[in-house]
């Protein structure tokens, strides 16, 4: 392999950056500058540069690791937990398909390259994950062609899983995103419009008058005019819903709505939660080079350009901006979902996803009926860790504010993935419930945004002392509903860490003998330091994988 100049080196760096994942440019960055303190030359593309995902975690990592069970099954286990560690969430290692991971913001979750390791262990052609999340596990059961099933109590959840896993139409694929894009240009087009009308509606609540529009008042908007969404997105929020408005599902243009529980217009919504989310990191942090003094420079700034638009009839640069940032998520969707369709099989049926609280669905309800699963796959919550609710509850009053409530559907309505909608849909996906959902302007949020939850850090302060026989008690709920899903001899692999002085491995090896599964085997990996007088202390959640068997007849 050439040698290439150190100084050679950090042009083509600053150059190539762009066309690096970000972690492969840190490191090329981090070769030429030690290249450069020692005085000598870099070698572009080693051997350790080209080295795969898959190859790093064939081998012992740094952090402390340990197994129980058949060195086979151990192995793969293993390698799946040094993929997790390694790599984290969402973004997926570098030779990994990206597809949909990572589309909308979701706490925590498994990686995706790790679920797709941990199915080498995994019999059939079904899989089940009872905490779906934003539907990593259900995306790479898709991807292997089997049927998959998801359930999960926080509404947030099902709307990302739906739209992470939803597919167009079959042969219609590139009917459909041709016509989301189009749909998206044609808001930016009216987006001057949609802005005037904005500012004319607010200023005639302001004025305590009427609005001089034929369009009923909106749920979403509540108590104040923009229904939590900021000023700068309402404009474009109005011209989608204008150009959906102009489509009718009875004309030829109109794409079918597809497989899963959404439609186009749907993801269409989708992809506004998304920009507005993306839009809202690191809001009120940009400060400008001179500290305070530029900021307020910045503000008198966009103050005159907010002025200049609005005596021009046109949308600010703030309003115009976002419809940008709108469009390029539109793509980025359209993008990654065609690269989902290339992946999976043919013939492979969109996922059940059901919004609610896996320990309480019936089998009567047909939702997760008895022996009908192969395997589980799934990462529940950590103990104490997190509030999944009350991050659903926030994000749906942020960027989830910029969807339209119950019946500002448009042509279709977008959570069932039909020409209609009803209680069985508003169950099954999510999507419903999530769109139909005004934000509450006084916090008073419906039940299923608040309870079914369990192992949350909100439960752990509300009550410590009682919280690790509630968690046991949930925990065995939980694999209890899995268990009866399984067919004989299907198996669950469960990742779950610590918390709460809670040790998870053995609690969930206790919970699957209580339920009749059997352990096959488990791993854990863990980071620790020793301090100079003796004590141990954990610089990582220590975290599991656990793989559990249901004895065949």
């Amino acid at each position: 392999m050439a040698a290439m100049p150190a100084a050679g080196a950090a042009a083509a760096a600053r150059c190539g950056a762009s066309l690096l994942t970000p972690r492969r440019a840190r490191r090329l960055v981090q070769l030429v500058r030690s290249a450069t303190a020692a005085g000598g030359d870099v070698e572009v593309g080693t051997a350790a540069e080209r080295e795969t995902y898959l190859e790093i975690a064939s081998r012992p990592s740094r952090f402390q690791e340990s197994q129980w069970g058949p060195e086979d099954v151990c192995v793969v286990l293993l390698e799946a937990m040094r993929i997790q560690w390694n790599h984290g969430y969402p973004s997926t290692p570098r030779g990994y398909p990206r597809t949909t991971h990572g589309f909308h913001e979701y706490p925590a979750g498994m990686q995706a390259a790790a679920a797709d390791r941990i199915l080498d262990v995994l019999p059939g052609n079904s899989l089940l994950d009872p905490f779906a999340g934003g539907g990593t596990s259900l995306v790479v059961g898709m991807s292997k062609g089997r049927e998959t099933f998801g359930v999960d109590v926080s509404p947030l959840a099902a709307f990302v899983a739906t739209h992470r896993t939803w597919r167009p139409a079959p042969g219609a694929e590139e009917e459909t995103f041709e016509w989301m894009r189009a749909t998206a240009a044609a808001a930016l087009d009216g987006l001057d419009a949609a802005a005037v009308s904005s500012r004319e509606e607010e200023s005639s609540r302001a004025r305590g008058l009427e609005p001089e529009t034929s369009e009923p008042p909106r749920k979403e908007d509540g108590a104040k005019g923009g229904g939590g969404v900021p000023r700068a997105w309402r404009a474009i929020r109005r011209s989608l819903r204008t150009a959906l408005d102009a489509t009718s599902p009875n004309t030829s243009s109109v794409p079918p709505p597809g497989l899963g529980g959404t439609t186009p217009e749907g993801a269409l919504w989708f992809c506004l939660s998304v920009a507005l989310q993306r839009s809202q990191k690191g809001r009120g942090k940009r400060r400008g080079k001179n500290g305070s003094r530029g900021y307020k420079n910045q503000r008198r700034k966009a103050q005159a350009a907010t002025e200049n638009a609005f005596r021009e009839g046109s949308a600010t640069d703030a309003e115009a901006d976002a419809a940008a940032l709108f469009r390029k998520c539109v793509d980025e969707y359209c993008d990654r979902v065609s690269e989902l369709c290339a992946r999976v099989p043919s013939g492979t049926p969109p996922p059940v996803i059901v919004n609610g609280d896996v320990r309480n669905l019936p089998e009567s309800s047909g939702e997760l009926p008895a022996s009908s699963v192969a395997a589980a796959l799934t990462s529940p919550p950590y103990p104490g860790v997190y509030d999944y609710l009350s991050f659903a509850r926030k994000v749906r009053a942020g960027s989830g504010a910029a969807l339209m409530a119950d019946g500002d559907a448009g042509s279709r309505t977008p959570g069932d993935g039909s020409s209609g909608s009803d209680a069985d849909a508003d169950r099954r996906h999510g999507t419903l419930r999530y769109f139909a959902t005004a934000v509450p302007g006084d916090r008073a949020w419906p039940d299923e945004w608040n309870v079914g939850e369990f192992g949350s850090r909100r439960e752990l302060r509300k009550d410590p002392r009682a919280f690790k026989e509630a968690w046991q008690e949930d925990q065995t709920r939980w694999i209890d509903a899995v268990a009866r899903a399984l067919q004989p001899g299907g198996r669950v692999a469960i990742m779950i860490g610590d918390g709460a002085n809670v040790d998870t491995r053995a609690s969930t090896i206790d919970a699957g003998a209580s339920s009749g599964l059997a352990h096959v085997a488990s791993v854990s990996m863990a980071l620790t330091h020793e301090t100079a007088n003796g004590l141990v202390w954990n610089a990582a959640r220590r975290e599991h994988l656990v793989l559990l068997e249901k004895p065949r007849d």
